[in-house]
C-alpha cells in the first residue's frame, strides 16, 4: 500500500513522509516499542498506516485530521492496509481535540499547521508518558514557523532532542526526560 501511495504522491506532487524519514519512523518505533500513538495532521494516511504498521500487535494509533474529507479518506487508506482496528481516526482540530483525548501516549507525530507545532506540543504533554518519543515533520522546509518548537525541544530542558536532515527538509526528534 506504502508503495502505491509513493508513486501516486509522486506523480501528483502531494508531500507525504516517504521512504527516507519512514525509515527513520520504524527506527524509533523499534528501539522504543510504542503502543500508544497520536498523530496530528494525517492527510493520505501514508504515515498513519506505517506508524501503526511498524508499531507492536497491541499497539494503537490515534489520528487527528482537521479537513474532513482527508479524515474519510485516511480512514479508507487505513482500512484497505489491514490496520482499520488499530487505527482510529478523528476529524477536528487538534488544540480542540488533543485535550478531549483519553488515556495517555508514548508515541507523538506532529504534522499539521507548522506554525502551531509549540501548541500542539503543549496541548499533548500532560498526556505523554515519561520517555514519550515525538517528533515533528518539515522542520527544514518550515524551520521559520516551527522556530518557537525548536527552541523549546532543544533549549527547555524537558526534551532531548536532536534534528535529522533529510534532502531539503528535516525531522526532529525529541524524548520527554523520565
Amino acid at each position: 500500500m506504502l508503495a502505491v501511495m509513493d508513486r501516486a504522491t509522486t506523480a501528483w506532487h502531494i508531500p507525504n513522509v516517504g521512504r527516507a524519514k519512514g525509515r527513520l519512523l520504524r527506527r524509533l518505533i523499534d528501539r522504543h516499542r510504542p503502543t500508544r500513538g497520536i498523530e496530528l495532521g494525517s492527510l493520505l494516511g501514508y504515515s498513519a498506516i506505517l506508524i501503526a504498521g511498524s508499531m507492536p500487535p497491541r499497539g494503537r494509533l490515534t489520528c487527528i485530521e482537521a479537513n474532513p474529507f482527508l479524515a474519510y479518506l485516511v480512514r479508507a487508506n487505513v482500512a484497505e492496509a489491514g490496520l482499520g482496528r488499530r487505527v482510529k481516526v478523528v476529524g477536528g482540530d487538534a488544540l480542540r481535540t488533543i485535550p478531549l483525548l483519553p488515556g495517555r501516549f508514548d508515541f507523538a507525530f506532529i504534522d499539521a499547521e507548522k506554525e502551531d507545532y509549540l501548541d500542539y506540543l503543549r496541548q499533548l504533554e500532560p498526556k505523554l508518558v515519561p520517555g514519550a518519543v515525538v517528533v515533528a515533520d518539515n522542520t527544514g522546509i518550515a524551520r521559520r514557523e516551527v522556530a518557537p518548537y525548536l527552541d523549546y525541544v532543544r533549549t527547555g530542558g524537558r526534551y532531548e532532542s536532536r534534528g535529522y536532515d533529510f534532502d531539503d527538509d528535516a525531522m526532529e526528534v525529541s524524548v520527554l526526560r523520565r
